[in-house]
């Protein structure tokens, strides 16, 4: 009995090592027009290497794609239904700037506003945003939520036309010991496309303050005291 006392008491202190979700600072970076989106991404005290989606090179029409690894990155209207994206290729579209060394898969709609829903373990996500349009104006927006609500909740405008194809890239500044992964991103331009997705994947976890562990560890030492007394009584 004691010693399964002892397994459970462990076993409880070594839940505290939780996976979590901490808000952080969502942190947007914008590239060029016709320049390649880094294959690192540098934030205030590391970095994100990131993996670039695998090129399908399909035009069949789609509401997801699937992630490096595992997981998928969903397709959402501003109603919150899963949108149909039609499917091309970035070297095939005219109007579609592209700044990297090879061929790249791009998804386009007529509809005004779109999120991407991201694996729930994404610490940053890249991509290219272009559109069928003339004009040197901000036309279009972007916002980015973190899996506890907060974020880039501003509108982030930007321009982008037939000649303009900007990159973009997101990542959640964990520098205050805080872990955060990115949501989703809302997009808002108009007959237009995004592609050229490149992601950064981990795992949050949170370690109990050493104060929180002494005194869980002097309530255990004081139990274990209390039943090696009584276990003595017992004997005698």
């Amino acid at each position: 009995m004691f010693n399964k006392l002892i397994t459970i008491v462990l076993l409880s202190l070594s839940t505290l090592v939780i996976s979590s979700q901490v808000s952080a600072t969502l942190i947007l970076q914008e590239y060029g027009s016709g320049v390649a989106t880094p294959t690192t991404i540098f934030t205030t005290n590391g970095s994100y290497t990131m993996t670039d989606f695998v090129f399908v090179d399909d035009t069949t029409s789609t509401n997801s794609v699937d992630a490096p690894v595992s997981g998928t990155v969903d397709f959402f209207d501003k109603y919150n239904s899963a949108l149909t994206m039609g499917h091309s290729t970035a070297d095939s579209t005219d109007w579609w700037v592209n700044g990297e060394a090879f061929d790249y898969d791009i998804y386009t709609t007529d509809q005004h506003v779109v999120t991407l829903v991201l694996p729930e373990d994404t610490f940053a996500f890249s991509f290219n945003v272009g559109a069928d349009l003339s004009g040197t104006y901000d036309n279009a927006w972007l916002t980015a939520e973190e899996f506890d609500g907060s974020g880039i909740s501003t509108k982030q405008w930007f321009n982008v036309n037939s000649y303009n194809t900007p990159g973009f890239g997101i990542y959640a500044d964990n520098s205050s010991s805080d872990c955060s992964t990115i949501k989703s991103v809302t997009i808002d331009p108009l007959l237009w496309g995004f592609g050229n997705f490149s992601i950064s994947r981990g795992s949050c976890t949170t370690v109990p303050e050493p104060s929180t562990l002494i005194l869980m560890l002097t309530g255990f030492m004081g139990v274990m005291g209390s039943m090696l007394a009584r276990r003595k009584r017992v004997l005698k």
